[in-house]
């Protein structure tokens, strides 16, 4: 199954589906009062850029950091000398980045906008995509549009880092506010990754074992 018969398919209705059709409202709503996942840091991600597996000097120094929430990616990884551009839907995300960065530190450029819809200011290439928990948060009909972005952002040689919510839906609990769920957030199917990223980025497993329902994953565009 290619990407574009993924976008054909007509998989349940989730509520990741009517989440998304209210995300701007409902991510606001999650950012003035602490979103859950704030604060949290993904380990695999930090050893990458701690260890130069992942620098301006090995992939190049432009940077987007897609969903960036308050920003806690975009300024480490402008700590490690990118020059980034964080995007994210919500306004309240954006300004609290934006307020949360330290005039003093090289400080990258925040842009309240949909990925889907991206301004003229967000355009590529770029060296470096981060993604850390957008696209799983699409619902399965609109991921193959958040591909096709983000491809259009990279050029060959461009090195995506992504963050998800992985596994088989009959693998998953059918609710869950602690990871991937079949209803409230599915995640990322193995051969749906293939089918969405193949035609036109190498896949390399990152981190993330069996049963604990996330995944990372480093591709190299073609």
């Amino acid at each position: 199954m290619t990407a574009r018969q993924l976008t054909t398919a007509k998989p349940r209705v989730t509520l990741a589906d009517l989440f998304f059709r209210n995300a701007r409202t409902l991510y606001d709503w999650m950012y003035r009062r602490g979103a859950p996942w704030e604060g949290s840091t993904k380990p695999d991600f930090v050893e990458l850029l701690s260890s130069g597996g992942i620098s301006p000097e090995t992939v190049g120094v432009r940077a987007i950091d897609i969903g960036c929430g308050i920003g806690d990616y975009s300024r480490l990884l402008a700590d490690h000398g990118f020059d980034v551009s964080g995007v994210d839907l919500s306004p309240v995300a954006i300004e609290r980045a934006r307020s949360g960065t330290d005039p003093g530190a090289l400080s990258p450029l925040f842009v309240n906008a949909d990925l889907l819809d991206l301004p003229k200011g967000v355009s590529g290439p770029f060296d470096l995509l981060v993604d850390i928990g957008t696209l799983d948060d699409f619902p399965r009909t609109r991921r193959p549009e958040g591909v096709e972005v983000i491809t259009s952002l990279a050029r060959p040689g461009s090195v995506l880092y992504l963050w998800c919510f992985y596994g088989r839906d009959r693998d998953l609990p059918a609710m869950s506010f602690q990871g991937a769920s079949r209803y409230l957030a599915p995640g990322i199917e193995p051969g749906e990754l293939t089918a969405l990223f193949s035609d036109d980025w190498e896949i390399e497993t990152v981190a993330g074992v069996e049963g604990e329902r996330w995944a990372s994953f480093l591709m190299v565009r073609r």
